[in-house]
């Protein structure tokens, strides 16, 4: 789905952006922004980059400014100059280095005000991560940093799905990682991007075992299971047990990450999808295998 394809009904865009369906209304109304598109009944649908557009609004409002000057407000570049990037990475780096939630979440959440989130994923999240695992050996709280890192993005997953998933209308999958693997920063920036697309996600974790993963595909009636691995070696036991559970299931079964792109041959002679770990084509190939927004059985 692209960023201007009208996916979020009004009462979801209340809810991601906190201005309520009431000023929406009014400010399409009087100042024509942002003008969402009209289903056949009559309801706003809303694209991302209404949303995004909604959310500069409310912050300039919020500043001050009268709501018809912000409105004609341009909307900002879509992409920064690198080392703009690699500024807002070291800020990132600089809260992780201190443990400091407050900054951290103020990086992320300016960020996020102003570009799609999977370019804030592309661009500063997932380059903080790569630089993360670099430090394990150098630092001494290495790994306490990538757990902090960890429990900060999976509270971002899970407040995106609580305040805007049970409304989505968006194909459901199940995410985890493979048995063994317990990196799980990558599978969560994935989730995370999926969600912003219209996924409903249910993220299960690290170290899942699979029987349990194919259970809980079949008890919530999932589209989809998404499986994520990085240091985990994938013997033929391993391969054994994914090739069974993908003859099993009747909805596709994929696996992301550095372990997709070492084994992609052999994971793709089992009949497993293969994601990779680059987050955009990971993202084109979910879309094409299982739409986001298709019909429910």
């Amino acid at each position: 789905m692209s960023t201007s394809e009208p996916a979020f009904p009004i009462r979801v865009v209340a809810e991601m952006t906190g201005v309520t369906p009431a000023t929406l209304r009014a400010w399409e109304r009087r100042y024509g922004h942002p003008t969402p598109q009209r289903t056949a009944s009559g309801h706003r649908l809303y694209s991302q980059e209404d949303i995004a557009a909604i959310r500069r609004m409310h912050e300039r409002v919020a500043s001050g400014e009268s709501p018809a000057h912000a409105a004609r407000a341009p909307a900002p570049q879509a992409t920064q100059p690198t080392d703009a990037w690699e500024g807002h990475r070291r800020r990132l780096l600089s809260a992780i280095e201190r443990f400091d939630p407050i900054e951290l979440d103020r990086v992320y959440s300016e960020l996020l005000a102003l570009f799609r989130i999977d370019q804030v994923t592309d661009r500063l999240l997932r380059p903080t991560i790569e630089q993360l695992g670099t430090r394990w050996s150098e630092s001494g709280t290495g790994i306490a940093e990538e757990h902090f890192f960890s429990t900060f993005l999976r509270n971002k997953l899970g407040a995106r799905l609580h305040h805007a998933a049970p409304q989505f209308p968006g194909a459901r999958l199940v995410t985890a990682c493979l048995p063994g693997e317990q990196h799980e920063l990558g599978v969560l920036l994935f989730s995370l991007a999926a969600s912003g697309v219209g996924y409903r996600l249910l993220h299960l974790g690290a170290n899942l075992p699979l029987d349990q993963a194919g259970r809980v595909v079949r008890q919530t009636g999932a589209d989809g299971l998404l499986l994520s691995g990085t240091t985990v070696d994938l013997d033929e036991a391993l391969l054994d047990e994914l090739a069974t559970l993908a003859r099993q299931l009747d909805v596709p079964v994929a696996v992301g990450g550095l372990l997709a792109e070492r084994e992609e041959p052999r994971l793709a002679a089992a009949g497993l999808a293969v994601l990779g770990r680059e987050l955009t084509p990971a993202l084109d190939a979910l879309t094409r295998m299982i739409p986001a927004h298709r019909s429910r059985k």
